[in-house]
């Protein structure tokens, strides 16, 4: 990457699971947090913008909680200091109707992200289990998936899980009826996540919010992904950064690539900072 283009850096974004962390591993290396801090001292934000839930993605970060941005559930949530900045959440019908169009052996490994906490089948005793100890949510149990989520919930995205392929676990049939529908967006998160989002509020659209609040121009921002949900953030600026294990659909449209996740490539980028 060129010199001159890092020079003018004032905000780094970065996805979480396949970018900074190993997809479906533990946690950050401790280096990140005190490039962070130095990052902050020059005056250079550093924005976390995740599929994941605040809940889920922020124990990562405990060191560097007030250091830092979070644009959680794909760009619904925006988090400044644990405070929400903004929020857009889905009807719940909306959603219940979403699920009940699944597959009946996807409904047990349903995620709910909301303003309310996160949601999930309760008779799946290993998911939530999973949820719990590997992702750190504290886990609403449902009776019954979908009915039992409240009204008032505010759901903010859903996620489906498959050990192997979530996205081929949710099927071409499915992807193609909700993508086609004008409030939602189904798209792979990673592996062995898929999610629903609100059609219009991704990470692009958090970014250019975020843009605006701070007053910064496309060169002064940099952004850093790996898969479909971070398409919209890398459409959002020009800096768009693939890392290096990133799908071959990230790295088409991105104009740098990076070193792998396992290498730490956003790490190596910050330090250049």
């Amino acid at each position: 990457m060129e010199k001159e283009m890092l020079s003018k850096i004032k905000l780094v974004c970065s996805d979480v699971d396949g970018t900074l962390v190993d997809e479906g591993k533990g946690g950050l290396n401790p280096e990140y947090y005190s490039e962070i801090k130095r990052l902050k001292e020059k005056g250079i934000l550093f924005a976390v913008v995740s599929g994941r839930s605040y809940e889920a993605a922020s124990p990562l970060f405990t060191p560097i909680l007030n250091d830092i941005i979070f644009i959680n559930d794909n760009g619904a949530v925006l988090r400044k200091e644990g405070k929400i900045i903004k929020a857009h959440s889905l009807e719940t019908e909306l959603v219940k109707e979403i699920i009940r169009d699944l597959k009946e052996e996807l409904k047990p490994v349903t995620y709910i992200s909301s303003l309310t906490g996160s949601y999930a089948y309760g008779p799946n005793k290993e998911f939530c289990r999973v949820l719990r100890e590997d992702f750190h949510l504290e886990v609403h149990e449902l009776e019954n998936m979908p009915e039992s989520l409240p009204e008032d919930a505010g759901v903010m995205s859903l996620g489906f899980f498959d050990p192997e392929d979530a996205e081929e676990a949710v099927g071409k049939e499915f992807i193609e009826k909700w993508n086609s529908h004008d409030k939602i967006a189904a798209l792979a998160g990673g592996k062995y996540w898929f999610n629903i989002l609100q059609k219009n509020i991704d990470k692009g659209v958090a970014l250019k919010e975020l843009m605006e609040m701070y007053g910064l121009k496309d060169e002064e921002v940099m952004a850093i992904g790996d898969n479909m949900n971070d398409l919209g953030m890398m459409g959002a600026i020009t800096n768009s950064v693939a890392i290096g294990n990133a799908r071959d659909e990230v790295k088409a449209v991105c104009k740098y690539q990076a070193d792998t996740c396992s290498n730490d490539g956003v790490l190596q980028i910050l330090k250049q900072l």
